[in-house]
């Protein structure tokens, strides 16, 4: 059985090394999706938001990258349940979903990432979200891990150091 998986699209950016990020993280985001694309089951919405904002990111021009090789294999293996399992994600408002967890410290969540979240909470079993390049993820991690959303940061390092150094622009 392939393990469920959850990926934000900025791991495809990344992978695509069209980023300000180190080739470390290039190679782990690239690494990743390789990975899953081998062993992984990706989880997506009914509705197709995820699969549209990938689309909407991938850059038409140019050498494909890693990135945009994995979203193109997510077209063509979508109907494969060994390969992509869609769950059904509740709209609530324009910016909500009413599988988002309720919880005071997410209350400024960014909107457009909140159907990943939903999608986890969703599925039922709860599985992780890949994550490399929104710093703010890592400021709102404690309180996801409260709620059973388990974040995969696949360049650690440098997402906790651009977090810290937005923190300390906003705050000095």
């Amino acid at each position: 059985m392939r393990s469920p998986i959850v990926v934000d699209t900025n791991v495809l950016l990344v992978a695509n090394g069209g980023s300000s990020y180190e080739p470390s993280c290039v190679f782990a985001c690239a690494r990743r999706l390789r990975e899953i694309q081998i062993s992984g089951c990706v989880v997506l919405d009914q509705g197709r938001e995820i699969l549209g904002e990938y689309a909407n990111k991938q850059a038409l021009k140019g050498q494909p990258g890693i990135g945009f090789q994995f979203w193109k294999w997510l077209l063509n293996t979508k109907s494969s349940s060994d390969h992509c399992q869609f769950v059904k994600i509740t709209k609530v408002d324009p910016d909500g979903y009413e599988e988002f967890p309720d919880h005071r410290d997410l209350a400024k969540f960014d909107p457009s990432d909140k159907k990943f979240v939903a999608v986890v909470v969703a599925h039922g079993s709860w599985p992780p979200i890949c994550q490399a390049a929104d710093s703010k993820w890592w400021g709102w991690k404690e309180a996801l891990q409260e709620c059973q959303i388990n974040v995969q940061f696949l360049c650690p390092n440098q997402i906790k150091a651009k977090f810290e150094k937005k923190m300390k622009k906003r705050n000095g």
